[in-house]
């Protein structure tokens, strides 16, 4: 059968026959050992170390766990635990903790549908409660396990304000694994990524939380300009700017920190590249991005793209950055070709023929500085622009031909625009 996923099936014969497989032995191991009121806490963290890297080999053991029972052994051990978080926890119970929370994070590893309202109960009571930093983090990580590919989730743990939490989790200082969680699943909770669903609320996520967090992650990121965080927080930043307003509130707190990441990361092409992204998403807001421009970005991102041309990724994504600045800007197509910028996006056409991203992106480039100032367009007809953009179209016509002819069309190239639709002349009165 063609298009099938045959990804959940155990095709070790060894663990694939009768029921006394490994993961079936280990469930009911574990219900075994949690029976009573009192459990002995070594052997059960030794049967939970063979669930957790039985889930971690594949997709087939852990849908074979969850069948088994493994999520509400899981859930029950750790509401066992729980009445420790208000008393002087010791490291053998929070040790304890965290390993339970490790393992119900491979279960749920690509099925978040164990989750059940109890489980949503219990990360909201963690974060609310639980002052252990390490536990905070592995709660965290099941958060995020959690929310990926499943709206229902998200908005259930949405419901619960869990937006309060994550944002008092970023004002804790010095704990890099805590940020870097927290930070994860506000990204997680504004994605559109669940097929079962018509209509997300992703863009409600990511409004209120751009409202309650753009201004505490605006000031982390002048504070941290070098990675590991700088491309987390940007990454984050730019998930959340969904509307003019918040693109305006993160260029109140300070947009000139682009440009010290970018002077401080010039070399770094994960860093340049997240750049991109949160300068294309501040472009939204014709204001922040004229405000951009008169700070001075249109030579820096012309630098980065010469610097990164080789890199196909950090290409479009400049490209695609380019594109943002220019729209319906004259004055601004025009700095980017008094910066040299046709001559850097030619030479990235050539490099890259047979990216789509880089010559699709290319073209709303060209296409965006040239629109309104025809008066550019000899700079490109002098590096050979026609004869690339029409390699590109017989290359990609089916992708985006639209694009490649838009962009010979406003370059005043010779182009056949195609006629969609013919009448007949049938039924027409005189």
């Amino acid at each position: 059968m063609e298009g099938v996923d045959l990804s959940n099936i155990i095709k070790d014969l060894a663990l694939g026959s009768g029921d006394n497989h490994v993961v079936t032995e280990n469930v009911e191991k574990l219900k075994e050992l949690c029976s009573g009121n009192k459990y002995d806490h070594d052997a059960v963290l030794k049967e939970l170390s063979v669930l957790k890297a039985e889930c971690e080999k594949d997709i087939a053991r852990r849908v074979r766990a969850g069948k088994e029972g493994a999520y509400k052994v899981l859930l029950d051990l750790l509401y066992s635990k729980y009445s420790k978080i208000f008393e002087e926890m010791s490291d053998r119970d929070a040790k304890f903790i965290i390993t339970v929370l490790e393992t119900m994070t491979a279960l749920m590893e690509m099925q978040p549908d164990l989750l059940d309202s109890k489980g949503v109960d219990l990360i909201k009571n963690l974060l609310d409660n639980v002052e252990n930093e390490d536990i905070l983090v592995a709660t965290l990580k099941w958060t995020t396990t959690c929310c990926v590919k499943h709206e229902m989730n998200r908005q259930k743990l949405f419901a619960k304000n869990i937006a309060e939490n994550l944002k008092l989790l970023l004002k804790v200082t010095g704990n890099y694994k805590l940020l870097s969680e927290t930070l994860q699943v506000i990204r997680k909770l504004t994605l559109d990524d669940d097929v079962r669903v018509e209509f997300g609320k992703a863009h409600d996520h990511a409004k209120e939380l751009g409202a309650q967090m753009l201004e505490p992650l605006t000031n982390l990121l002048k504070e941290n300009t070098k990675p590991p965080l700088v491309s987390e927080l940007m990454l984050t930043i730019a998930s959340l700017l969904v509307r003019h307003e918040l693109c305006k509130m993160v260029a109140d707190c300070g947009v000139d920190v682009l440009f010290t990441v970018l002077a401080d990361n010039y070399d770094n092409v994960t860093v340049v590249q997240q750049a991109d992204k949160l300068i294309t998403a501040l472009a939204g807001h014709d204001d922040v991005k004229r405000d951009l421009v008169k700070s001075g970005i249109v030579p820096v991102v012309v630098s980065i793209l010469s610097r990164h041309s080789s890199n196909a990724n950090a290409t479009a994504l400049t490209l695609k950055c380019v594109a943002a600045l220019c729209l319906r800007e004259p004055t601004h197509g025009r700095q980017f070709i008094d910066s040299g910028a046709p001559d850097v996006i030619i030479e990235c056409m050539k490099v890259h023929p047979d990216n789509a991203s880089v010559q699709k992106n290319a073209c709303w480039a060209i296409r965006n500085m040239v629109a309104r100032c025809r008066d550019q367009n000899v700079k490109f007809h002098e590096l050979g622009v026609e004869a690339i953009l029409n390699a590109a179209y017989d290359k990609f016509a089916s992708d985006f031909g639209f694009d490649i002819k838009s962009a010979l069309r406003d370059l005043e190239c010779d182009v056949k625009l195609d006629e969609q639709w013919t009448g007949q002349g049938v039924q027409l009165e005189h």
